[in-house]
C-alpha cells in the first residue's frame, strides 16, 4: 500500500507488528472475523532478513511432547483450509523418516528418536519401523551402523515457504487488511489523547524507503484496540521501548546448504539424524551429528538438495549483532565430512553450490512464547494501571513456528479477539514461566551479548526439528 495516500494516524481494531508468516496468518484471521486491520513489516515483504529465509521448511507430526502432538495434528485441517482458500496446494506431502541411534537422548531432556512412536499410535498416525538396511533402501545412505534404526512417517512434508508467504499476502489484500511495508514501529504507547474513544494504544513509528532513505520517511501513529506483536527475532525491539522489559532470547544464525545430486539418485523424502554430538578437540565446541535434508523440490533449482548440520554457527542476542557471511568452516567440513561417508550422489568432494542464512529465535527450553503482555507493563500516560488495557496485547516469538503458521494465526485471533483460546492448548507458552528456574522476562533492555556457539547450543531437542 502507498503510505502516501493513506492517513497515517487512523484508528484500527488491531495492528499487527511484524509481516512474517505467522503475523500475515494473524491478519488474515481477525480480518475474515470482522476486524479492521493493519500489519506493519519494518523490511518488505518476503525478505530473507528473519526466519522466513529459504525455500523450504518441514510440516511434521513426530514429536515427543504430546501438547505438541496433540497441536501439530490439530494443524492439518487448518492447513487443509489455508490450502482450499489458496487455491491450490502449500506443501508437497513427501514423508519424513527419521532415523539413527535408537538410544539418542536417553536419560536426558531431549527425548530419544523413538519417544514420538507414543503419540504417532495416540492419534493412529501411520509409521513404519526400518532397520538400517530398510534406512538405505528408502533413502540413499550408505555405511550407517547396524543397529541404526528408522521411523518412516508419510503425514509430513515440505512447506513450500514463498508462495505460502505470498499466499498469505494475497489473501490479506482480498480481505481487505492494509499491508506496509518499510514501516519501523519504534515505540507502542496507551493513546491518552481520546481522539479515538475506543482506542487503547498507539503504535508509533516511521514509513521509509528502501535502505532506509532518510529523504523518505514519514512518521506514524496509528491507533489500535488491540496488538499483536509478531517481529520474530526482532521482538525486543518493541517490548523495551514500549514497555521496559526484554525477552531472554538466543538468537541462531542458522545456515542453510544446497549440494548438487547426481540425477539419478532419488532423494523422494525429508530426513533427520539422530546421533549423540562427538567429543570436542581441546578448547572447541563438541561436534553436532545431527544432519537434516530436503527432496529436491519442484519450486528450487532442480537436483539440488538442502542438506546441513543441525547447528548454529553463532549465537546472538539482537539481530543487529548478525554477521555476513556467517559460514563456519568447522561446520561446513563436518558436513562434507557426512556426505562422504553416508551419502550418495553428492560426489567425492561434496561442496554446496550456495547457501544463506535465517535467524531462529529461541528461549531456553525451545519452546514458543505466545501469551498477553503482562498487566505490570501496560501503563498509561502518569504510569497508572490500567484495566481496561488488560489482555490487548498479545506477543509472539520462539520456537520452530513455521509448520504451525494456520494454527498460531488462528490463536492469536482468539486471543486478541475472545481473550481465550477455544481448543488449542497453549498453556506451555507463558511469557511468565522460569525454564530451569530461570524467568524468560527481564526488566531492562537486551544484554548485548554475541557468543560463537558453545556446547550449550549444540544438538537438537525433538520440538526443534524440521526448522
Amino acid at each position: 500500500m502507498n503510505s502516501e495516500q493513506h492517513d497515517l494516524y487512523a484508528k484500527y481494531d488491531v495492528v499487527v507488528i511484524g509481516g512474517g508468516p505467522v503475523g500475515l496468518a494473524t491478519a488474515l484471521e481477525c480480518s475474515k472475523a470482522g476486524q479492521k486491520t493493519l500489519v506493519l513489516e519494518q523490511s518488505v515483504f518476503y525478505n530473507q532478513s528473519g526466519s522466513s529465509g529459504d525455500l523450504v521448511r518441514m510440516f511434521r507430526t513426530a514429536y515427543t511432547e504430546d501438547f505438541m502432538a496433540d497441536l501439530a495434528v490439530q494443524c492439518m485441517s487448518l492447513w487443509n483450509e489455508l490450502e482450499a482458500e489458496a487455491g491450490e496446494p502449500l506443501r508437497l506431502m513427501t514423508g519424513l523418516l527419521n532415523f539413527g541411534d535408537p538410544k539418542y537422548g536417553e536419560g536426558g531432556p531431549e527425548g530419544t528418536l523413538m519417544d514420538p512412536i507414543r503419540n504417532l499410535d495416540r492419534h493412529h498416525m501411520a509409521y513404519t519401523i526400518l532397520d538400517r538396511d530398510g534406512v538405505e533402501e528408502k533413502l540413499p545412505f550408505q555405511n550407517l551402523p547396524d543397529e541404526w534404526v528408522g521411523i518412516d512417517m508419510p503425514d509430513n512434508g515440505c512447506i513450500n515457504v514463498p508462495l505460502m508467504l505470498r499466499t498469505l499476502t494475497r489473501l490479506c489484500r482480498e480481505h481487505r487488511v492494509d499491508l506496509f511495508d518499510y514501516a519501523t514501529v519504534k515505540r507502542v504507547r496507551a493513546d491518552n489523547t481520546k481522539t479515538y474513544p475506543s482506542a487503547k494504544w498507539v503504535v508509533e513509528g516511521a514509513m521509509h524507503g528502501p535502505k532506509g532513505a532518510s529523504a523518505l520517511a514519514r512518521a506514524f501513529a496509528f491507533r489500535a484496540d488491540k496488538i499483536a506483536i509478531t517481529p520474530g527475532a526482532y521482538v525486543n525491539h518493541i517490548l523495551y521501548p514500549s514497555f521496559g522489559f526484554t525477552l531472554d532470547v538466543n538468537i541462531w544464525e542458522m545456515v542453510y546448504e544446497y549440494y548438487a545430486i547426481d540425477p539419478s539418485i532419488q532423494f523422494d523424502k525429508m530426513w533427520f539424524q539422530f546421533q549423540e554430538d562427538s567429543k570436542p578437540i581441546p578448547g572447541g565446541k563438541p561436534v553436532s551429528n545431527l544432519f537434516y535434508g530436503f527432496p529436491s523440490v519442484p519450486w528450487g533449482p532442480p537436483n539440488m538438495c538442502r542438506i546441513a548440520v543441525d547447528t548454529a554457527t553463532n549465537v546472538i542476542a539482537d539481530p543487529d549483532q548478525r554477521q555476513y557471511p556467517v559460514i563456519s568452516p568447522e561446520d561446513l567440513e563436518n558436513t562434507r565430512e557426512w556426505l562422504h561417508k553416508h551419502v550418495l550422489g553428492v560426489g567425492p568432494h561434496p561442496v554446496p553450490v550456495f547457501a544463506g542464512t535465517c535467524l531462529q529465535t529461541n528461549v531456553s527450553d525451545n519452546m514458543f512464547v505466545l501469551d498477553f503482555v503482562p498487566e505490570r507493563y501496560l501503563r498509561g500516560a502518569q504510569g497508572e494501571s490500567d484495566a481496561a488495557r488488560e489482555r490487548t496485547i498479545v506477543v509472539f516469538t520462539a520456537g520452530w513456528a513455521m509448520k504451525f503458521v494456520p494454527l498460531l494465526g488462528r490463536v492469536l485471533r482468539e486471543l486478541l479477539l475472545d481473550g481465550k483460546t477455544s481448543q488449542y492448548d497453549v498453556s506451555h507458552f507463558s511469557i511468565e514461566r522460569k525454564p530451569g528456574g530461570v524467568p524468560i522476562i527481564r526488566d531492562g533492555p537486551v544484554e548485548r551479548r554475541r557468543d560463537v556457539l558453545g556446547a550449550h547450543c549444540t544438538g537438537s531437542s525433538l520440538h526443534r526439528l524440521g526448522h
